[in-house]
């Protein structure tokens, strides 16, 4: 227990007793030990690869979580663009699209937001990022014991009850102006609400042809004036540390239960949809399947679908963390709508170490093991996905 906890303390004051005393730092640190807890666990007398590469997404995570969290700064009066950021050629979070960008705008659920700008043409999805947080976070200690806190401060557990597709709401010139609130505005402005807990503005920009087709340009601006320090107070700060390193233990283990989910059943694909809206996945929009696979030497997994309409879909393989492939950089690891060879409305992809002579071949790069998913945004039906494991040597294509 805190020394502070048996004073009469409001939880500013509690923040700012734990800062200065060092005791949000130390907190901070037990939540990174936690987390690489849970790597340890993951890999005892296992493979040394996911081991390396599971303490190194951690050392990644750190950054993310002082990205989003650290740094944090919502918008004020003043007009800021929006930014787009492009998907990591390796690494990555939670099997992330290299057809994908990312909008990641902190926002304070407070305020109200007008937003502006130009749609684009490439497909794109935003939602209100809302994971469960307490309102006494950075007052109280987590320590070692953080993982126990995970039901119900989790920063990672991010569902997303408001989505909104841009295209949408355009103008026919393209442009875009709409309000982002809790409430509704009262001037009947087109509008996009959030939750009391959300905190960032999430958005999912698909592309088809990066050389042919237009992003998204939005400037955001808040409508509410309100003050916005550069530096944080040790009210924040203690906040802020809390939340960035239960974000960092509850991305490992988030994906720790969903990928010994995955590892019942090697070598197929299903829809999680319990787990992918966990960690903020949209599928109102996409139908999107995981799977574990593992291809040793001289063996071929054969994924096979009828293709029908979609908006896109992509098929990608991971390591053991839901990490891209380094072979990603060469254009390999992945196969996509716009890239596979087909035959008719049939696709086949074939994962294999050694050439299997047909097309819409995957090299799993070092590694024969780890997560796969294939996902189908704006998909006419329920697509069908099978998965068989053969020698290679079968050519039973």
């Amino acid at each position: 227990m805190s020394e502070h906890e048996g004073e009469m303390m409001s939880v500013d004051e509690a923040r700012r007793a734990r800062l200065m005393s060092g005791e949000a730092w130390d907190d901070f640190c037990d939540q990174l030990k936690a987390a690489g807890r849970i790597v340890a666990r993951e890999t005892a007398g296992g493979d040394p690869q996911d081991a390396v590469e599971g303490y190194r997404y951690l050392t990644r995570m750190l950054m993310m979580g002082n990205f989003r969290v650290i740094e944090r700064r919502t918008p004020g009066t003043k007009p800021r663009f929006i930014g787009l950021i492009p998907p990591p050629l390796k690494g990555g979070i939670g099997v992330q699209s290299p057809n994908q960008d990312h909008i990641v705008q902190p926002v304070d659920a407070r305020y109200r937001y007008r937003i502006t700008g130009t749609a684009g043409d490439v497909y794109t999805h935003l939602s209100a990022w809302s994971p469960p947080i307490p309102d006494d976070v950075g007052a109280v200690p987590v320590g070692l014991d953080a993982e126990d806190h995970l039901e119900t401060f989790n920063p990672n557990m991010a569902l997303t009850p408001h989505t909104l597709v841009l295209g949408d709401i355009a103008n026919a010139d393209g442009t875009v102006d709409f309000i982002l609130s809790v409430d509704p505005p009262d001037d009947g402005s087109a509008w996009m609400s959030m939750a009391s807990t959300t905190r960032e503005l999430m958005g999912r920009v698909v592309w088809d042809d990066r050389n042919e087709q237009t992003p998204p340009r939005l400037v955001i601006e808040c409508l509410d004036e309100h003050e916005q320090p550069e530096t944080p107070s040790p009210e924040d700060m203690a906040e802020r540390l809390a939340v960035a390193g239960q974000l960092i233990l509850g991305q490992k283990a988030d994906y720790e239960g969903w990928t010994n989910d995955l590892l019942t059943r090697e070598n197929d694909t299903h829809f999680t949809r319990e787990w992918y809206e966990r960690i903020g996945g949209s599928p109102d929009d996409r139908h999107f399947e995981f799977g574990y696979w593992r291809v040793p030497e001289g063996m071929a997994l054969v994924v096979e679908f009828e293709e029908m309409p979609t908006q896109h879909w992509n098929f990608q393989l991971c390591n053991h963390w839901m990490e891209n492939l380094a072979n990603y950089s060469t254009g390999e690891g992945y196969i996509d709508k716009e890239n596979a060879v087909r035959d008719g409305s049939h696709l086949r992809i074939v994962v294999a170490h050694e050439d299997p002579g047909v097309p819409n071949w995957i090299q799993p790069d070092t590694h024969d093991h780890g997560v796969m998913g294939i996902r189908f945004v704006r998909p006419s039906r329920e697509p069908e996905v099978s998965c068989r494991l053969i020698p290679v040597s079968d050519r039973t294509f």
